[in-house]
């Protein structure tokens, strides 16, 4: 009787990189969080939303789902928001991106940037009727003008290097995903 005692290097190296990818991942967001806590003036960048969403391009959808909920919270709290609202729509954004790229957009940078604007384009939105303009608080406006819009430029900004770096993380965790496609078969009857 043959013992196969084929080595197991490839399937633990290939979980080290997962992880590796995740700890960086971790590591990302705790920094834009803290980034986006420091002091200075001005509205500052929400770093933490190009990252989910660029995640969310490379991830299945219950990590990046779970990702995007996680940084949702911390931005609700680098916000100084209620969390859960910022939260829950990462998670549902971050849910229907992934299922997005995995079965009908490909993975590249300017469907990134689509996704990421209009996802972006909407929060905005919401956050500014329900935070601002549906109080009609005196200057909802001036709220707009100078602290959401500048501050959604910036993030829009910050998209471009976050994104390659979700990218370079990908791509050096080695693993590649293969698309299976289902061939036509003259002996199955269709319906």
């Amino acid at each position: 009787m043959k013992i196969n005692n084929a080595p197991q290097a490839p399937v633990s190296h290939l979980r080290l990189k997962i992880a590796l990818k995740w700890i960086f991942f971790s590591v990302s967001a705790v920094f834009m969080f803290t980034a986006s806590t420091s002091g200075g003036r001005g509205p500052k960048a929400l770093l933490l939303f190009p990252m989910t969403a660029a995640v969310a391009v490379f991830e299945s959808e219950i990590p990046s789902a779970v990702y995007g909920s996680l940084c949702g919270l911390l931005l609700d709290v680098s916000l100084g928001k209620l969390p859960g609202f910022t939260a829950l729509w990462l998670c549902l954004v971050c849910a229907g991106a992934s299922a997005l790229f995995g079965q009908l957009l490909r993975k590249n940078f300017v469907n990134y940037l689509w996704v990421f604007a209009l996802a972006g384009s909407v929060y905005l939105y919401i956050d500014y009727y329900l935070y601002y303009k549906i109080w009609a608080y005196e200057g909802y406006r001036l709220a707009l003008t100078e602290r959401l819009i500048p501050s959604a430029f910036k993030t829009l900004l910050w998209a471009v290097p976050v994104y390659l770096a979700v990218y370079a993380a990908e791509r050096l965790s080695g693993i590649s995903r293969k698309l299976d496609l289902e061939e036509r078969d003259k002996n199955i009857d269709r319906v």
